[in-house]
């Protein structure tokens, strides 16, 4: 398992790709449940005259390993930088062990919930994207005393994502409850645990630590159109 290429090994592994180039300086993938377009090249010439050949300017939504070739699509392709991650990898097969304090619960969330959840995550903007993830069940909400306090869920490409709390149910561990109760989830589907936590997100990274998850040495960098 490669840690720094998690994102893009493990939607291959699981039949979710369309290999655009593979070769020995590196491969360009079209992750299909995203639509992302995935890069992990070095080689900067050639990922110009793959580009060209192939008219890739029609991807929206880019996960790119290089820096210089972030670089050429900001400049020569007028693509936005958008931010730029770390992968966290849970490696272990064994399960996070979970202890629910009295009245505390997990459990999949519906539509009734999405103004809450418009409300309190930050990436809310697109109102589609997230009642397609409701549709598929793979958004989950902790409740204390019947009260929605937090959620997670389970981004397009297959990362583990849209973490909140809510304010007045911090610090309270509830954080390690949702992404635990999700890395378990994972296991049981045969899926590697993983998720992308932005280089500046400092209580992500510790909390990613917490959970036993290895984080990659080198950054990913997410652009759009």
């Amino acid at each position: 398992m490669n840690i720094e290429m998690i994102d893009i090994e493990e939607p291959i592994r699981l039949g979710h790709v369309d290999m655009i180039y593979s070769g020995d300086d590196g491969m360009i993938v079209h992750e299909l449940r995203s639509d992302v377009f995935m890069i992990s090249m070095d080689n900067v010439e050639h990922f110009i005259e793959i580009y060209e050949k192939y008219s890739l300017n029609r991807y929206q939504l880019i996960d790119v390993k290089s820096q210089e070739i972030r670089d050429i699509l900001v400049n020569k392709y007028h693509k936005t930088y958008q931010f730029a991650c770390y992968q966290a990898v849970y490696t272990s097969e064994k399960k996070i062990d979970i202890v629910f304090p009295q009245n505390v619960c997990i459990k999949n969330l519906t539509l009734e919930h999405l103004p809450f959840i418009k409300k309190y995550y930050e990436h809310s903007e697109d109102v589609e994207h997230l009642e397609s993830i409701i549709a598929r069940g793979h958004l989950w909400g902790l409740f204390e005393k019947n009260e929605l306090a937090g959620f997670i869920g389970i981004h397009d490409e297959g990362s583990m994502g849209i973490l909140e709390v809510r304010d007045g149910y911090q610090r309270k561990g509830y954080g390690y409850l949702l992404e635990g109760y999700l890395i378990n989830y994972f296991i049981d589907q045969g899926w590697v645990p993983f998720c992308q936590v932005i280089d500046h997100n400092l209580p992500s990274l510790s909390l990613q630590k917490k959970l036993g998850l290895k984080l990659s040495k080198h950054l990913s960098y997410w652009l759009f159109d």
